[in-house]
């Protein structure tokens, strides 16, 4: 005679349902916010986007962008604009001035960068690694007509643009190594996509000090920038740069000018930062 196995009338049933419950909950949470943040991100630097642009820059169907943009909008995350578009809403100014107030190299690098912007008529920016990518954390535009911006909290490339490369050269070898076995987009027929030729690049980077670029992210632009000791940075390096039309920066002579007002800068930023 067979006896059937006995059971334990106190044992919770199927105990591992409610784990995969809450993790799919947790993903589909992420996912949400992950979203919300790509179309503020798409809003970045624009005065107003129309809903199909954000849609195709997200790649998300327009009723999708439209109900998290509503969902924004109530937050005043997004405004809507005179046009019919979206534009970034108030609370994004005040949680941007709350991160700029509370970074204490932002704080610190402020007043000499718009000294710097002043002494050269060019735009200082201040960027940071996230990821894969270059973030501009503070940024003081050029008064000039013609001028060049990069916004903040624009993302640009780690390969491209003197910002960009002086980030790639100063993070450890094996996160670049990383990051140069990708594929690298050619922004323009000066920007450099080898991994040997970048690496060298990085190498002569290091060594002296700065970077510099012509056309290469940008047609037309040229952009220097040095490193800045900076704990709240990955790696612990920021990229002090200074971003402008190449017009003005042509010769040997404009470069230096341009490298001994960096240097400058750096040296009071880094004081600064000292004396807090």
């Amino acid at each position: 005679m067979c006896n059937e196995p006995s059971q334990d009338v106190n044992a919770t049933p199927d105990r591992h349902k409610v784990p995969a419950i809450d993790n799919v909950g947790t993903l589909i949470e992420m996912q949400s916010q992950e979203r919300s943040f790509a179309i503020l991100r798409a809003l970045g630097g624009h005065p107003s986007r129309k809903l199909t642009e954000v849609a195709a820059v997200v790649d998300l169907p327009k009723p999708t962008v439209l109900r998290f943009l509503r969902s924004l909008e109530s937050g005043s995350w997004v405004t809507r604009t005179a046009d019919g578009g979206y534009a970034l809403g108030p609370a994004i100014l005040g949680l941007a001035g709350q991160y700029l107030s509370s970074d204490a190299v932002i704080v610190a690098a402020s007043g000499p960068m718009i000294r710097l912007r002043d002494m050269l008529g060019e735009t200082a920016t201040l960027s940071r690694i996230s990821g894969a990518s270059r973030t501009c954390v503070q940024e003081f535009p050029s008064t000039q007509p013609l001028r060049l911006v990069l916004g903040l909290g624009e993302g640009g490339p780690l390969h491209a643009g003197a910002s960009g490369l002086l980030l790639l050269a100063y993070m450890p070898a094996e996160q670049r190594a990383r990051i140069l076995a990708t594929d690298l987009a050619a922004l323009t027929d000066r920007t450099i996509t080898s991994a040997e030729a970048l690496e060298l690049e990085c190498e002569q980077i290091r060594a002296q000090g700065w970077s510099v670029t012509h056309s290469q992210r940008t047609v037309g632009a040229a952009a220097m920038a040095v490193p800045i000791d900076d704990a709240a940075a990955e790696w612990g390096v920021s990229a002090l740069g200074v971003y402008g039309p190449e017009t003005r920066c042509r010769s040997l002579a404009d470069e230096r000018r341009w490298l001994g007002a960096l240097q400058q800068c750096a040296a009071e930023i880094n004081t600064a930062i000292g004396a807090r």
